[in-house]
């Protein structure tokens, strides 16, 4: 068998040992985080199939005050609403969510975490706030409410984020 046969051939023992090297050295250097399987199944575990998922469309951090302590302010867009929310960390280590919803309307909103869900309702201009969440995967709900409902009256959601 030539060289070129060899290597279109069937593996061997010793192609099994050096693919065993090389997986144990990608788990050593670039392990997969732990927490992975339940976000891929958080982000994908929608109650309806009839949502419209909002695009991240921009992404903010800056400094609150003098010292460590940071805001994010995250914007997400679809065609018929925009969500923008600010992430403030608590010094308890839980996190405030602060939101604003354009066009402005009452509608019920419920943030899924990975601990369950918390459920608010945003005020007629909009506004809505959440707070004493425990950091991780987060998902913000909105759910259509009386004429001013987005479009066709359709559940949208955002993306899967880290509070």
């Amino acid at each position: 068998m030539s060289t070129m046969d060899a290597a279109n051939g069937p593996l061997d023992e010793l192609d099994f040992a050096i693919l065993t090297e090389v997986r144990e050295l990608w788990d050593a250097l670039d392990p997969v985080p732990p927490t992975l399987v339940d976000q891929i199944c958080f982000a994908m575990d929608l109650e309806s199939t009839d949502f419209e998922v909002l695009r991240l469309t921009e992404r903010m951090r800056f400094e609150v005050a003098r010292g460590e302590e940071q805001s994010r302010l995250i914007t997400f867009d679809s065609d018929s609403l925009t969500i923008m929310i600010k992430i403030d960390q608590n010094r308890n280590g839980t996190v405030r969510l602060d939101g604003w919803l354009t066009p402005p309307a009452s509608h019920p909103i419920e943030l899924r975490t990975l601990d369950g869900s918390l459920v608010t309702a945003s005020d007629d201009g909009g506004r809505f706030a959440l707070d004493g969440i425990h950091p991780g995967m987060a998902q913000l709900v909105v759910r259509p409410n009386g004429p001013q409902a987005p479009e066709r009256g359709r559940t949208v959601t955002t993306p899967s984020i880290v509070l």
